[in-house]
């Protein structure tokens, strides 16, 4: 049995301790019904230590005290705040839950060690002070045995140590031939031996999801017309059916690879990207077409979608990303809507490619009644959730996080566009200093699948 979980904000170092001694305050062993005196064992994670548990009356109610080299045997951050929970029945301590976020690479030096992802990982490590939960980054290339390099943010700045493996990984692994590589796989192997979890499994293609809800008879009616782009016939067969179709890689992201091909009385319009932007191309009929499109064909795979009625504003394309995030109970949660406006005359919205974002009922209220606009919005975020249960569901594997994008056509009816494994950070940004709601449902998340659930 598991007692009060106790939140130490400091740990106080002292070298005329014995190094198997702990000194606790008097009112969390009053709570946990200790006696003055008495012997157990103190775990941090898969490292334990066999110590003298003293109660002092006199210290803080939210301090510990113990000699410097016990501190270093389990390896506890001196400086971050951590839980410790009792086990009556083990005549165990148990300190935690750390939580490691997993990357392809890290930079040794720079203000950016994380990348793209550095100001979010800041807000999260922060969130995570704040939570008890010590948190560390690192490369899945680092990894030695039980222990890894990685980064601990102290003082307001990121600096490297030596670490176990924490409680439970959050994988932010940002490209599939690194996750998919050998090396990788081996740590997700050791992960698994040592039972530590980890979640946002996998990448997963945009087929694959979409098979996913194809199978579900709920969501079909909002899923565009999709089909992989196996041959020319599958093109063919697509643009004799809608006036505006999509091509989509199947690993892309951001929006990048998307081809968008347009029927206008005798010609066909290819829209794609390339080094200054989009560049138009114009051909007259379907086998010239396809000729022009095969280069870029053959280098990935496609899917073809059918193209939205969408609504505009401003002559640019308008869709909305709703983040899901499991809670502690292991139910998923929406917490952020977002509407995405791109740039005039664009064919994505994604922020990368120059488009703006507002809170999705704000945009929604702009494009229909405010009675509507809360309907649709109200929609999205239970859409949102069903789309998590069904994806969870049928992948496999452990999902905590997911990002769902929406288009509203002109009829103000919803789409389903596709998924996010590994949602963007940039796409959930906030205005000020305040740190986004996601974050902090994250690591609580993550400290339940530790055993550790938030007060």
């Amino acid at each position: 049995m598991i007692n009060f979980t106790f939140y130490i904000s400091h740990i106080r170092l002292n070298e005329k301790l014995k190094t198997n001694q702990l000194i606790i305050p008097n009112k969390i062993a009053s709570i946990w019904k200790l006696p003055a005196r008495k012997y157990g064992k103190l775990n941090y994670h898969f490292l334990s230590k066999e110590v003298e548990i003293v109660v002092e009356p006199h210290l803080s109610e939210f301090e510990i005290e113990m000699n410097p080299h016990l501190l270093s045997q389990l390896y506890l951050p001196e400086e971050g705040k951590i839980q410790c929970q009792y086990s009556s029945k083990e005549n165990s301590f148990y300190f935690g839950p750390s939580v490691g976020i997993v990357l392809g690479d890290v930079l040794e030096k720079g203000e950016s060690p994380f990348g793209p992802l550095t100001a979010y990982i800041t807000d999260m490590a922060k969130a995570a002070i704040e939570l008890y939960c010590p948190l560390i980054v690192f490369s899945y290339k680092e990894v030695e045995g039980s222990f890894v390099h990685a980064f601990i943010f102290e003082e307001n700045s990121w600096k490297k140590g030596y670490f176990p493996l924490p409680h439970v990984i959050y994988n932010r692994i940002g490209r599939r031939d690194q996750e998919r590589s050998d090396k990788c796989q081996l740590f997700f192997e050791k992960l698994t031996e040592m039972g530590i979890p980890y979640f946002n499994d996998r990448f997963l293609h945009k087929w694959h999801t979409f098979s996913f809800f194809l199978q579900e008879p709920t969501l079909t009616p909002y899923l565009p017309e999709t089909r992989q782009l196996q041959s020319k016939k599958d093109l063919f067969y697509m643009l004799e059916k809608y006036p505006t179709i999509y091509l989509k890689p199947f690993w892309g992201k951001e929006g990048s690879g998307i081809i968008r091909i347009q029927k206008e009385k005798d010609l066909f319009i290819i829209t794609y990207p390339n080094d200054d932007g989009w560049q138009t191309k114009k051909e007259v009929n379907l086998p010239d077409l396809f000729f022009t499109l095969k280069g870029r064909l053959k280098k990935r795979k496609y899917l073809i979608q059918q193209g939205i009625d969408m609504m505009i504003m401003n002559e640019a394309p308008v869709d909305f990303r709703v983040l899901c995030i499991k809670d502690t109970s292991g139910y998923w949660r929406t917490c952020s809507a977002i509407g995405r406006v791109g740039q005039r005359e664009n064919i994505v919205s994604n922020l990368s490619k120059g488009g703006s974002q507002r809170k999705a009922l704000l945009i929604l209220e702009e494009l229909m009644s405010k009675e509507k606009a809360l309907q649709v919005e109200r929609f999205l975020h239970e859409l949102s959730v069903h789309c998590a249960q069904v994806l969870d569901a049928e992948a496999g594997g452990l999902f905590g996080e997911l990002g769902f994008d929406f288009m509203v056509d002109k009829r103000e009816h919803v789409w389903i566009l596709e998924v996010n494994i590994k949602p963007s950070k940039s796409e959930f940004t906030q205005n000020g200093n305040q740190t986004p709601p996601s974050i902090k449902l994250l690591l609580t998340f993550a400290a339940s699948l530790a055993g550790f659930i938030d007060k």
